[in-house]
């Protein structure tokens, strides 16, 4: 068997890769509840104000959809049916959603440090959401590296 081969083979039993399809398929879930009214996660009030706005509620089914396109991109990238599908397309997608999932974790970390810094209470719910992108960011973070380490080999 060849490295190439062999790094598939590991690419395609990756734990980060079905993490991170699980990670896009709970977020789009959640997308999915919130447009219907339930807001696990979110503060009641503040959650059910902007979701009367209607470009508010077009934004959210926007995350959804993208975060179901997440999982669709993450599950080709290791499955057989995604090499019949653009490499060059996919690794566009997933650079860009991992790019902003750094983008939005590494903002998430700023602002815990700037609390602690400040001295407020870092304990809140949506302190939770920071937490939540950087597990994402991680996971895309290390498909990116087991893609390009695969099909760069």
């Amino acid at each position: 068997m060849t490295t190439t081969a062999t790094n598939q083979s590991r690419f395609k039993n990756s734990w980060a890769g079905y993490g991170a399809a699980l990670w896009a398929l709970i977020f789009a879930a959640l997308h999915v509840a919130w447009a219907a009214g339930w807001y696990i996660g979110l503060r009641e009030e503040q959650a059910r104000k902007a979701f009367q706005q209607t470009w508010f509620l077009v934004y959210d089914l926007a995350a959804a959809v993208i975060c179901a396109l997440a999982v669709i991109v993450v599950l080709a990238l290791m499955q057989r049916w995604g090499q019949h599908l653009s490499r060059r397309l996919l690794s566009i997608l997933v650079w860009c959603g991992t790019g902003l999932l750094v983008l939005r974790g590494g903002a998430g970390i700023v602002k815990i440090i700037y609390l602690v810094a400040i001295g407020r209470n870092i304990i809140d719910p949506m302190t939770l959401w920071d937490v939540w992108f950087c597990l994402g960011a991680v996971l895309f973070s290390l498909i990116v590296w087991q893609f390009r380490r695969v099909n760069y080999a």
